[in-house]
C-alpha cells in the first residue's frame, strides 16, 4: 500500500514537500526528440546545481519552473 514517492532533490537530496516549487531538468534522448532520456527534479533553490549539470553535459536540455498554484503553471 504505498502513496505518491516525494521526489528527492538532485542537487542536495532532500525530499521536496507537495506544497513547494520545484525544478524539472529533462535531457531530451538524442535519437528521439520527442522523449526523455534522463529526468531530474531539484528545488528552486538549488538551481545553480540543475545549471551546473546542464552545462557539464553536452545534450539538450529542458528546464520547467513547476508552482505550486496550478493555474500558474
Amino acid at each position: 500500500m504505498g502513496g505518491t514517492v516525494k521526489p528527492r532533490c538532485a542537487g542536495c537530496s532532500k525530499r521536496i514537500a507537495k506544497g513547494e516549487p520545484d525544478l524539472i531538468l529533462r535531457q531530451v534522448a538524442p535519437e528521439n526528440p520527442t522523449r526523455t532520456a534522463l529526468r531530474l527534479v531539484y528545488h528552486v533553490r538549488c538551481n545553480a546545481a540543475a545549471l551546473e549539470r546542464a552545462s557539464e553535459i553536452p545534450a539538450l536540455w529542458h528546464m520547467t519552473h513547476r508552482y505550486i498554484d496550478a493555474e500558474a503553471n
